[in-house]
Order: C-alpha cells, then structure tokens, then sequence
C-alpha cells in the first residue's frame, strides 16, 4: 500500500488532456463558416490522439398539402447536415440531426393551403445530433500542433436535408436553420523534466514499503 501511494502521482502523470471549443450560431441553411482552434503545442509533451466532437442542432417548420383523391400518411422530416472538414477541405467528422412527425391526412379538400383536413405543418421545432472522429494518423499530429502552438482553422457547413413521403401527389415546403459546436480534444504525454527525481520522501516511502513487503513474506515462510 506504501508503494502504491508513492508510486501514484507519477503514475498519473503519464497522461494529460486539453480542449478547445468553437461554435457556429443558428443560421438560415445552406451555409459555410469556420472555426478557430488552438493547435497542440509541442512543447508540452507528444501528442498520442486527437478526438473531434461535433454537435450540431436543426431548428425549422415543415409543411405539407395531400392532392391524392384518397387518404394518406404522410412523414416530414427536417434534418440538416453538418460537417467540419480539414484546411484541405477533406471531412473530419459529420453529424446529420433529423426532426421527424407523421400526419394522417384525408383525400384533397380543395384548398392547397397546408391546413385542413388534407395539409398540415410541424410547427417550429428543433432536434440535436452529435458525432465524433478520433484520430492517430500522423499527417493529424503534423497539422494541428507546432511549437509554441498557434492557431488553425476547420471549416463547417451545415447544408439542408428535409424530405416529405407518403402521398403520390405532395407540395411540400421547408424553413431550417442549424447550428453547430466543435471540440477539439489533444491526448498527450507530458514531457518529463531532464533529472526529474522522486523527492527524498517519496524515495524513503517506497523503500519503507518495499522493506514492509520484505518482512511479510519472510514471516509467512
């Protein structure tokens, strides 16, 4: 138990994390934007993983009009996809939130009005989708981490991606907008300082624990 206690902080010390955040407000879809990140700076340690989060909201209405002669289900879905890519603009991570609602809609009722008994709409409402990229590729390690630091920017884009189904004969009509909050999370292990010793303390607490241990077993034989 001695030695386990004196061995802990250098145990814990094999393993650090930081992370920076952006984030893109509520605007109309389709859109492009970028963020800004701090880069991994090298002199702090050496760099083991880099994990990309990415969440991003779908906020609208959606609206749809029946003209088939005969009942119908219809489903609307309001969704956007969101995606943040690399300065190369090649994809890091992608996150598609989906709103969807389900109507049970009459034969046409003479009025293309979204309303009735053969339309209807959602409302405003709003859905949350998240993913995540964790990469150990060693062109990721190069790009975001430097000496000193600095800074790099990802782009995001949030593009629409509504659909209506269920009825032959449909007019549909969407109004989205998306937002998007982007993490960038650096594993890395720490750089041990040249000479860095155990203090004096630490050194008698686990040659006491190792002399503890000694007696034990000779005890036992």
């Amino acid at each position: 138990m001695a030695l386990a206690a004196a061995l802990a902080p250098f145990a814990s010390a094999h393993a650090a994390v930081i992370t920076y955040t952006d984030s893109k407000a509520l605007t109309t879809t389709n859109w492009s934007d970028a963020l800004s990140f701090s880069k991994f700076d090298t002199s702090l340690g050496t760099l083991t993983s880099i994990r990309f989060d990415l969440e991003g909201v779908v906020q609208g209405v959606g609206s749809a009009e029946s003209l088939d002669t005969s009942a119908s289900t219809v489903t609307l879905s309001l969704g956007s996809l969101l995606g943040l890519t690399r300065p190369d603009h090649t994809t890091l991570v992608v996150t598609n939130p989906v709103f969807t609602q389900t109507f049970d809609f009459t034969a046409f009722d003479n009025s293309a009005n979204f309303a009735g008994t053969s339309g209807g709409s959602t409302g405003t409402v709003s859905a949350t989708g998240s993913n995540f990229f964790v990469s150990n590729n060693a062109s990721d390690f190069a790009l975001f981490s430097s000496l000193g630091g600095g800074t790099i920017a990802l782009g995001i884009d949030a593009i629409g991606n509504s659909s209506g189904t269920g009825s032959g004969n449909l007019i549909t009509q969407f109004n989205t907008a998306a937002s998007g909050v982007a993490k960038v999370t650096y594993t890395y292990t720490p750089t041990t300082p040249t000479g860095d010793v155990p203090e004096p303390a630490s050194l008698a607490l686990i040659c006491g624990g190792l002399g503890l241990l000694g007696a034990i077993r000779r005890k036992k034989a």
